[in-house]
Order: C-alpha cells, then sequence, then structure tokens
C-alpha cells in the first residue's frame, strides 16, 4: 500500500462539481458483507470438520467380530 499525504484533499481526476467516490477494495468489500462473510466461514469449517472426520475414520482399528 502506498501512503498518501493525509493533508492532501484532492483527489486525482475529480471534477470540477464534486470529488470523485473512493475506490474500495474488491476484497474489502466482500468482507463488508455478513452474508458473504458467514458463508465463506461456514465452509472453512465444513472442510475443516470433513477433513478432521474423514482422518479420524480412516485411523479407527477394526473391530473384532464375535
Amino acid at each position: 500500500m502506498v501512503d498518501s499525504d493525509p493533508r492532501s484533499t484532492e483527489q486525482p481526476g475529480a471534477g470540477e462539481g464534486g470529488e470523485a467516490p473512493e475506490e474500495i477494495p474488491f476484497g474489502q468489500r466482500l468482507l463488508d458483507n455478513w452474508v458473504v462473510l458467514l458463508i465463506g466461514c461456514l465452509v472453512v469449517f465444513f472442510v475443516f470438520y470433513t477433513g478432521w472426520g474423514l482422518v479420524e475414520m480412516t485411523s479407527l482399528t477394526d473391530a473384532p467380530l464375535p
């Protein structure tokens, strides 16, 4: 990230009647939406616990038959 001078209020490309809106990075726009953030967390938890369960199932020993 490039640090800009906080005293400078002039935006490059700003027209005469107003200021150009500041560009928000795509990643920040995604994380600002709570629905997308919730869905992303659920996907991460699902993948983690599914992988953990598969590792646990493969490490079980065979049960003896009567």
